[in-house]
């Protein structure tokens, strides 16, 4: 025999308003409902009516909110379809989270239709398409979702080092001139950022998929061009009076990113020195506020190694209001150690120290004096 009714919605009196909205996308939808505030009048026996609804309809609908699960008459409602269908076979009971609170007991066991962030059509359709007891096959074939990605696993532990063997390539090559573009000569920062999957996979992005130029903004400059090369996408700056540029970031299309400048370390007045504060600061920001956000835009997996590498800096100093006399470094590359990028969200500042702190290190400090005693990056001021 069939039920009077394909659904009883059980709710609080404080939550009518989803009550009656639902019912009304129910029986426009041709179901017939069984609730409260349209089926009780005036002379009624509430517990007899609401034993009715319960009894004749096919299932049980609970809006799942806070009022709801305090009230003590809405819990036998829901309590009941449950035990008529314990494992859910008949879908006695559907519950619609109509508030975002946390479900406790037996009720995250069984799936929901959640209303929670849904505007009104979107809610609409999670209804509809919700209460639906035929299988939810689409009448065309869904879209291939591409090839499966293999994951990391136990027994394929990423390798210690797993970057140098790139580095110690490229760093050769730039130091016998190999550069992307014609820089100027002269002393220079450059500045590797390495995804994990540009080594371990054959993962290739398209020029097309670098769609911010200024988030490969180069060093030590307000403006810049871009172009397409073998390699990849180029952003490039030059100061007006010169046909070749001072800086440039070169995007591989396997993802690593090289940023190699000379306008910050370029001989000034017959001086060799390394403004220390505004390269730590510029490295860190160039990071933080562009490279990384170019390679997040385009999903590149974490981790990602992080190199910085001064070349052609023989007879440089540390320039900055140390209080210290002038000591000079004795060779002509120094490669600071590579670190790692393991979050989005990690500290990058933070990150860089070890880096720096070594930088220091060649000239006679301890550590970076740019840093305090906690580890956070400020400029120093002097002593």
């Amino acid at each position: 025999m069939s039920k009077r009714y394909d659904f009883f919605i059980s709710y609080n009196h404080r939550d009518e308003a989803f009550a009656k909205w639902i019912s009304w996308i129910l029986e426009e939808a041709g179901y017939n409902v069984f609730v409260q505030a349209w089926d009780f009048r005036p002379g009624h026996n509430i517990v007899l009516k609401m034993q009715e609804g319960a009894a004749d309809a096919d299932c049980t609908i609970a809006l799942l909110s806070n009022n709801y699960m305090l009230s003590q008459f809405t819990q036998p409602e829901w309590a009941a379809a449950f035990g008529a269908d314990p494992t859910g076979k008949t879908r006695k009971l559907i519950p619609i989270l109509i508030e975002d609170f946390k479900l406790e007991g037996l009720l995250p066991q069984i799936s929901y239709i959640s209303l929670v962030g849904k505007e009104q059509e979107e809610a609409k359709q999670a209804i509809l398409t919700g209460v639906q007891l035929e299988r939810a096959k689409p009448v065309d074939p869904p879209a291939f979702p591409g090839m499966v990605q293999k994951k990391q696993t136990e027994s394929e532990d990423i390798p210690t080092g797993w970057y140098n063997p790139w580095l110690d390539k490229r760093v050769k090559e730039l130091e016998n001139g190999q550069f992307n573009d014609r820089i100027r000569e002269g002393a220079k920062i450059v500045l590797h950022l390495l995804p994990i999957e540009s080594i371990s996979t054959n993962k290739r992005y398209e020029i097309k998929e670098i769609n911010n130029p200024s988030n490969l903004k180069p060093f030590f400059t307000t403006g810049w061009d871009y172009k397409v090369n073998k390699d990849g996408y180029l952003t490039f700056a030059k100061w007006p009076s010169d046909n070749s540029p001072h800086s440039y970031v070169q995007f591989y299309r396997n993802g690593i990113i090289e940023s190699v400048d000379m306008g910050m370390l370029m001989e000034r007045s017959g001086e060799k020195y390394i403004p220390i504060a505004k390269l730590e600061k510029d490295i860190i920001e160039s990071i933080r506020h562009h490279y990384l956000k170019a390679l997040k835009a385009i999903n590149v997996k974490l981790p990602i190694a992080v190199s910085i590498t001064l070349l052609y800096i023989r007879d440089y100093y540390l320039a900055g209001n140390f209080g210290r006399s002038r000591e000079t470094i004795d060779q002509t590359t120094l490669r600071l150690p590579t670190v790692l990028i393991n979050s989005w969200d990690d500290d990058i500042a933070k990150t860089l120290k070890p880096s720096f702190d070594l930088l220091w290190n060649h000239f006679g400090y301890e550590q970076s004096l740019n840093y305090s005693e906690d580890g956070t990056w400020r400029e120093t001021r002097g002593f």
